[in-house]
C-alpha cells in the first residue's frame, strides 16, 4: 500500500530530468531507468508519465551532449560530423527508455495504489 503526491506533467519531467543527469554521472546508461520509473510513480496520469519519461531522458541526454560540446567542442564537432545519425538514434533510444521505464512505473504505482472506498 502506497501513500505517493501524484504529480502533473511538468514536476514529473523536472524530477526525471534531474535525476537522469546525475545517473549519467555515473557512465552506466542502464541506471536511468530508475529515473523513468521514478517519474513514473509520481505521475498524476498516464499522459503525464508518459510525456514526463520521454522528454525527461531525451532532455538528460541532449544536456550531456551539450556538456561534451562545451567542453571539447573540436572533438565533438569531429565525432559529430562521422557519427551524426548515432547521436539522433542515442536520443531516440534514450527517450524510449524513459518512456517504457515511466509507463512501468506508472502501471506499479497503479497496481500498489489503494482502493478508494
Amino acid at each position: 500500500m502506497m501513500i505517493v503526491k501524484r504529480l502533473g506533467a511538468l514536476s514529473c519531467l523536472l524530477v526525471v530530468f534531474v535525476l537522469g543527469a546525475a545517473l549519467e554521472l555515473t557512465r552506466t546508461w542502464q541506471l536511468l531507468v530508475i529515473a523513468g520509473v521514478v517519474g513514473g510513480i509520481l505521475a498524476k496520469s498516464l499522459r503525464a508519465a508518459a510525456l514526463s519519461g520521454f522528454l525527461g531522458l531525451v532532455i538528460a541526454w541532449g544536456a550531456h551532449f551539450l556538456v561534451h560540446y562545451a567542453s571539447m567542442p573540436t572533438n565533438f564537432a569531429m565525432a559529430f560530423s562521422y557519427l551524426s545519425m548515432f547521436l539522433v538514434i542515442g536520443l531516440v533510444l534514450a527517450g524510449l527508455l524513459g518512456l517504457i521505464s515511466a509507463l512501468l512505473g506508472y502501471f506499479a504505482a497503479s497496481v500498489l495504489r489503494r482502493p478508494t472506498k
